[in-house]
């Protein structure tokens, strides 16, 4: 008689909600100008995370304005 240890998938309702960690948020903040920063908010959507999904846009969308605002500031003191 054996017993077998069934593993369970993660239910899809809580992989919807998991958050970004605040790690996770600076990153993708600080590298938002990449390839495979893009990719991995896509593969989040495509597994069924979609809230780190959303929180991943809003990072790279906050970091995409903090170097555009800090290139013309630069850009500024220059002139």
């Amino acid at each position: 008689m054996t017993n077998k240890i069934e593993e369970k998938e993660p239910s899809k309702e809580l992989n919807s909600v998991q958050s970004l960690s605040a790690r996770q948020k600076m990153l993708f903040t600080m590298f938002c100008w990449g390839v495979q920063s893009w990719g991995q908010a896509d593969n989040f959507k495509a597994n069924g995370y979609d809230q780190k999904y959303i929180d991943a846009r809003k990072a790279m969308f906050t970091g995409l304005v903090i170097y555009s605002i800090g290139i013309l500031l630069f850009i500024l003191f220059l002139i």
